[in-house]
């Protein structure tokens, strides 16, 4: 699909979000909408131009080319998309339908594991981020206490900065190296693994007391 025809779409979706809150006299939320949408839209906007510029990315086609790089239908996608986030998540906060957190996050664990099998088997380029992050929110989510939550956030956090900084010293020295590169999301997988430890921990001890 063009990026013409989805910025089309986005226009669309502005207009219609924007006529349903006027006419429901949802003014809070127009507002709320507009302000994420502007939001999403700028940080898109931040992230297109350091993209491009670096080379990371590049476009050939658009109606107008933002900085020369970046084309101008993005900005009202993302805009629309951030209209889009205040709604759903309005809904989500006035709905009584009752989801339980844990099956919530055992679907998108599973989910992430079936990815990761699927492009794996077929030799495609995969990343354990996939699995780690539900696996690390959903230990984060085992733990009430707020100080306890807190300081295994600071703790997966302190190694995965250590990792990171201890993996660079070592490819830099030649004693090992990634065949595809060493990339930032492991030091974050072993973050999001600590958490989930962590949480294993703490459903354990919930279950014995």
């Amino acid at each position: 699909m063009e990026l013409s025809t989805l910025s089309l779409a986005g226009l669309l979706m502005i207009v219609a979000l924007s006529l349903w809150a006027s006419l429901k006299d949802r003014i809070a939320l127009l507002k709320e909408s507009l302000l994420s949408g502007l939001l999403l839209a700028a940080a898109d906007l931040f992230v297109e131009l350091l993209g491009t510029a670096v080379g990371k990315w590049e476009y050939v086609d658009s109606v107008f080319f933002l900085e020369g790089r970046v084309p101008v239908e993005l900005v009202p996608i993302f805009f629309s998309l951030g209209m889009v986030m205040a709604f759903v998540y309005n809904w989500i906060s006035e709905s009584e339908w009752s989801v339980s957190l844990n099956l919530s996050l055992s679907i998108v664990i599973l989910l992430g594991i079936s990815i990761y099998a699927f492009r794996t088997f077929n030799n495609q380029p995969v990343t354990l981020v996939l699995i780690s992050v539900p696996l690390g929110m959903w230990g984060l989510m085992q733990i009430d206490e707020q100080h306890t939550r807190s300081m295994s956030i600071m703790f997966a956090a302190f190694v995965g900065v250590a990792d990171y900084v201890i993996e660079v010293i070592i490819i830099d020295s030649g004693d090992y190296g990634y065949p595809a590169g060493f990339r930032a999301e492991t030091p974050l997988t072993y973050s999001m693994v600590i958490l989930a430890i962590f949480g294993f921990i703490e459903w354990r001890r919930k279950r014995i007391d």
